[in-house]
């Protein structure tokens, strides 16, 4: 009797393992889903708004790709359109300095410090870190300030797939109006 049933039990495994192994490889797509992203992930056409926030998608394309139906989401380069960018941006009218104190304090304190003197944790580890606190920088309209946030400059990446359009000018009027009146 034991005999018989090892074997109905070895039989029984043998089965179920055939059956997970068969439907494993199964679609399994459903009718419902808990994430939508999360399951399929959409390409996000960067001229286009996002279908489930109705905003813009802020990323920057890739170079030299074609946009599909649409105008690239941010048109200048990095290093090469600075001049271009700050002539032709426009800053909108309302800036929240306190969100843009906070901002600046997450992403750019880091490298640039916490008042812009170029002495923050990353800066004393990398060479080529600049002030955004100097006679130099002083100058920069808040345009610039933007788009350097935007698309970074020399060594720095741009901050776009990270930080909103209006919190990079909320963090370009702080830096403008808060840090370099501070001096």
């Amino acid at each position: 009797m034991k005999a018989i049933s090892q074997h109905s039990l070895m039989g029984f495994t043998l089965a179920a393992t055939a059956f997970c192994v068969a439907t494993a490889c199964a679609d399994t797509r459903r009718e419902y889903h808990f994430f939508d992203d999360m399951h399929y992930s959409p390409a996000g056409d960067t001229a286009k708004q996002d279908k489930y926030t109705g905003k813009q998608y802020d990323m920057l394309e890739p170079e030299n790709t074609v946009t599909y139906g649409g105008t690239p989401a941010y048109p200048y380069k990095k290093d090469a359109d600075v001049e271009q960018a700050t002539r032709e941006l426009k800053a909108p009218a309302n800036f929240d300095i306190k969100r843009g104190s906070e901002r600046f304090h997450i992403y750019c304190a880091p490298c640039h410090g916490a008042q812009g003197h170029a002495d923050g944790p990353v800066a004393k580890k990398f060479a080529g870190v600049r002030k955004l606190v100097n006679e130099r920088a002083d100058t920069f309209p808040m345009a610039k300030i933007y788009h350097i946030a935007t698309v970074g400059q020399g060594a720095m990446q741009g901050y776009a797939p990270q930080i909103q359009e209006q919190d990079r000018w909320n963090i370009a009027a702080y830096i403008k109006n808060e840090l370099q009146k501070k001096k």
